[in-house]
């Protein structure tokens, strides 16, 4: 294994040695052999396929591995000197921020600034110094003005955003960030990176970051490592070449064609609000046809997800305002007929996934409608392929990576041939392998028929495979184009 860290005058942050860990119940090792160290004030960026070790290795530096995830753990881990198999959670963690993946997980407060100065006020910080921390950090993150926002109500960008804050409110001298810029949308990567090199420049914060878009590193990083079933390998601070898929996947979009089918949906005058005061969705008025592609972007807290969710009545219209499928308002159709006619899959995978195995899962939704065993085994067969999910048929989804939940929930929703398919950020966290199978999967399912809406932060990946461009700001649509 590669030991890094070139002579410096630094005093060591971080300090692996012979690291292996293997989950409870688990067969084979998670992490294998792994020695590196950080010293104080460095950056190191971590990146590898999904399921390579790399959250596993973030739980390790703050010790909820091995005190409260279990499994069987060797070698030494040291963070700022501690070992942190012979310190607690809580006290690592004035030592170690981390911010997982999943960013609800770490949202406790009902209001934005309860739950940024959750960490503050256990930690016994003077009360009148609270309040300065939250708006210091809130204006970092992009959440300026959000204190009293109902933290349920958040976005999946701005929840991130405020894990992230409710972190940095701790001035923690080691932050582990486990893709933190997954959910959020450009500006918001760009301005959570000029934070973390500030701090890291002015208070000496060592940092390490799980990220899988590497394109364009920030001058901060000081090493870069890739995982690989399990085991950690060093490069220079350049980007690691992926498989490219680019040339197969730009022969099927040569030549895009109008959209001019059927109209599937439609949007008339839809405004929507959780208070009186702030419109989340404001005169929206959209057509969706039959054979439509469209990508939906905007920036966090747009209202994109809100929008989507109205499509097929998982958002009841207000007072004002309607959304149909082919002429028929949505809350006249029943709830089962909606499942078959368009799917919604979530931004979070694990919002819509509740069996105790994978094929149980998928064919969920088909037992409820009242299919025959046999069939419902025939087409959760059939979607199990089309998404690559066949060798995980019998395990439970949560013994699986994020990434792969990701695929089980859009599976659990293609078993249904819905019209109209909408999937929120689908591409979130995967890796570039992963993202080309998912969108492939779309691109497969619209030649066959089904209308798509993909929310989205990446254009490149819009103008790839989209037909239509629809972009929001401020609840409502600026934009609605073919590409």
């Amino acid at each position: 294994m590669t030991k890094n860290i070139e002579a410096g005058c630094h005093k060591q942050a971080i300090a692996l040695t012979k690291v292996s860990f293997r989950y409870k119940g688990a067969d084979q090792f998670a992490l294998k052999d792994l020695s590196f160290s950080l010293e104080a004030g460095q950056c190191a960026v971590i990146t590898g396929s999904v399921g390579a070790g790399k959250s596993t290795l973030c739980h390790c530096l703050n010790g909820l591995i091995p005190q409260v995830i279990e499994g069987e753990l060797k070698g030494h881990i040291l963070v700022g000197g501690r070992d942190v198999s012979r310190f607690k959670v809580q006290t690592l963690s004035r030592e170690v921020g981390l911010v997982m993946q999943d960013p609800e997980v770490q949202i406790v407060g009902r209001t934005v600034a309860e739950d940024v100065a959750f960490g503050p006020r256990n930690y016994l910080v003077p009360a009148d110094v609270i309040p300065g921390r939250i708006s210091d950090v809130l204006t970092k993150v992009g959440l300026d003005g959000y204190e009293h926002r109902n933290t349920e109500a958040l976005s999946g960008g701005e929840k991130q955003r405020l894990a992230i804050a409710g972190i940095l409110a701790m001035e923690t001298s080691v932050l582990v960030l486990d893709e933190p810029a997954s959910e959020l949308d450009p500006a918001g990567k760009a301005a959570l990176y000029t934070t973390l090199s500030e701090l890291k420049e002015s208070r000496g914060v060592t940092l390490i970051i799980v990220e899988q878009k590497i394109d364009d590193l920030p001058d901060m990083v000081d090493h870069l490592f890739f995982m690989e079933n399990g085991s950690l390998k060093k490069h220079a601070p350049s980007p690691i070449p992926f498989h490219d898929s680019s040339k197969k996947t730009n022969t099927l979009f040569e030549a895009k064609k109008s959209s001019n089918g059927p109209v599937a949906l439609k949007v008339d005058h839809l405004f929507f609000s959780h208070t009186p005061s702030r419109l989340i969705l404001n005169d929206i008025n959209l057509t969706i046809r039959q054979d439509d592609f469209i990508a939906l972007m905007g920036h966090n807290g747009a209202g994109k997800t809100t929008l989507a969710k109205h499509l097929n009545g998982l958002i009841p219209c207000q007072s004002s305002g309607s959304v149909t499928f082919y002429g028929k308002e949505i809350h006249n159709l029943k709830s089962s007929e909606m499942a078959s006619l368009v799917g919604f899959v979530f931004q979070n995978p694990d919002h819509q996934i509740f069996e105790s195995s994978v094929e149980k899962e998928v064919g969920l939704g088909l037992f409820h409608q009242g299919i025959t065993p046999a069939k419902i085994s025939y087409q959760v067969d059939e979607a199990l392929a089309l998404t690559g999910l066949e060798t995980v048929k019998h395990a439970h989804p949560f013994t699986l990576g994020k990434g792969v939940r990701q695929l089980i929930a859009l599976a659990s929703i293609v078993v249904m041939k819905p019209k109209v398919l909408i999937v929120d950020e689908p591409t979130t966290g995967l890796d570039a392998q992963g993202v080309m199978r998912v969108m492939e999967i779309l691109h497969n399912l619209h030649s066959t028929g089904t209308a798509i809406v993909f929310i989205t932060h990446d254009m490149a990946l819009a103008a790839q495979y989209a037909q239509r461009l629809v972009v929001m700001e401020g609840g409502k649509i600026l934009k609605s184009d073919h590409f």
